[in-house]
């Protein structure tokens, strides 16, 4: 295998010895094959480290890194620590690519273009759908049509892109370790943020994996990574809006639903998290509820209920509810 090799696929693996090697067999079949495969073994307890030694074994193009357990952006950093390629692009375990995902990836990336951008065919069970969305090459100082047809606030996961290496490297590009949810849009933004043209490509040769049932993304962590993360994320989406030039009441409204959707996770951290009632409700009234109210007032049921008890500024009874409907679960269940 050529020393530099063209692109690095960076895999970070923990537990997925079920769908490891649908992965990794995806991989390395693919058409393009000037690459490698770094396999980031982030301290599996079942036997997804033995595959992973299994297949550095056969193939010379696979490298394996093994390392006490500290979650994915740690595992994902390793891999940009140890990367080779003149490009890097991401596969999570429990996912897998078609053959030509590489090939696709690449030629779009000729010639100065620093960001591919492309989309995944979605499966949850005996289902599938392709994700339409239209092709463009974009300047990344104009941002406006990427947020506004492209679900730029919504695709924010490191898979499905190819990333210049130098540039994460110039520019000191990492996944945030204490932040659990939001993560990987740090990453994309940031990243955009040092970019000057993007491709964006219609190819759905990624295949996601919706059928996992303890999805990170449904998981509320502790109150202070949930209240970390947000102000990250106000933080580079404010430098996101200056620099991409983003004047469309569409675009801002999707940018809006993106403060509000980790607004709703601190609201929802807080009563996963056991403190006093005097502080929940001081940090209820200083978070910037409208992003939460206005994005999310599809909701029906209880939440659209609490949504306007919010919307009416009445915190004490929104507390009230909230508490009480967790006792009543734990004497119930």
């Amino acid at each position: 295998m050529n020393t530099t090799p063209k692109i690095s696929v960076i895999v970070p693996v923990y537990n997925t010895e079920k769908y490891l090697h649908r992965c990794i067999d995806s991989i390395l079949s693919q058409t393009f094959t000037d690459f490698e495969l770094l396999l980031i073994d982030d301290g599996s307890k079942d036997s997804s480290g033995v595959i992973c030694d299994e297949y550095a074994a056969k193939d010379s193009r696979v490298r394996v890194f093994h390392k006490e357990n500290g979650g994915v952006s740690s595992a994902r950093n390793l891999g940009l620590d140890n990367a080779k390629g003149d490009r890097i692009t991401f596969v999570d375990a429990d996912d897998w690519v078609e053959n030509k995902y590489i090939e696709n990836l690449f030629e779009k990336s000729l010639g100065d273009v620093d960001l591919v951008f492309s989309y995944a065919t979605i499966y949850n069970g005996c289902s599938s759908y392709k994700e339409n969305y239209p092709s463009r090459i974009i300047e990344a100082c104009d941002l406006d049509l990427l947020f506004k047809e492209n679900d730029l606030h919504w695709h924010t996961s490191p898979w499905a892109k190819l990333y210049r290496r130098y540039l994460i490297e110039l520019n000191n590009i990492r996944f945030i370790k204490d932040v659990y949810v939001g993560e990987d849009l740090i990453f994309l933004y940031s990243y955009i943020l040092v970019c000057n043209k993007i491709y964006v490509s219609s190819c759905t040769d990624y295949c996601y994996n919706d059928f996992i049932t303890n999805s990170l993304t449904q998981r509320v962590f502790d109150l202070d990574s949930e209240l970390n993360g947000l102000v990250k994320i106000k933080n580079i989406i404010t430098q996101i809006v200056q620099y991409g030039q983003i004047k469309s009441s569409a675009s801002h409204n999707n940018i809006e639903w993106i403060i509000g959707y980790y607004v709703r996770r601190v609201l929802n951290a807080i009563y996963h998290n056991k403190i006093s009632r005097k502080k929940r409700i001081q940090i209820i009234k200083n978070l910037e509820l409208p992003f939460y109210i206005n994005s999310f007032s599809y909701t029906r049921g209880k939440e659209a209920f609490l949504r306007y008890l919010l919307q009416l500024k009445l915190y004490h009874l929104y507390d009230l509810i909230r508490i009480s409907s967790i006792y009543i679960k734990r004497v119930v269940f």
